[in-house]
């Protein structure tokens, strides 16, 4: 199996609202994703409740049986039209992959 989890970090936010606005939007752009795409095992998007300096905003957190599977996610062009419709949002991204 390999994980995939890749966190975004907003940039330039207003405040505490504006940060749940922009996480509420990733999540209503990615979460559908878990069910369209059908090499995906496992998929989470969780949205920070516990801020530190060095927290994230958002993780999608996702599993597939091999390492294709998950080019084939990347790849999708329903998850490319996810990316698409969130590119507004002023974001740092911190990825990691392994198999497990």
């Amino acid at each position: 199996m390999v994980r995939h989890i890749i966190m975004f970090k907003f940039i330039d936010v207003k405040d505490q609202d504006d940060c749940m606005q922009k996480a509420n939007r990733l999540k209503a752009a990615f979460a559908p994703l878990r069910n369209i795409i059908n090499v995906v095992e496992s998929y989470e998007v969780a949205i920070n409740e516990k801020s530190t300096d060095f927290s994230y905003d958002v993780a999608i957190i996702s599993e597939y049986n091999t390492w294709n599977d998950l080019e084939t996610y990347l790849n999708h062009p329903e998850h490319q039209k996810a990316i698409s419709s969130c590119k507004d949002i002023k974001k740092e991204k911190a990825v990691l992959d392994y198999e497990f």
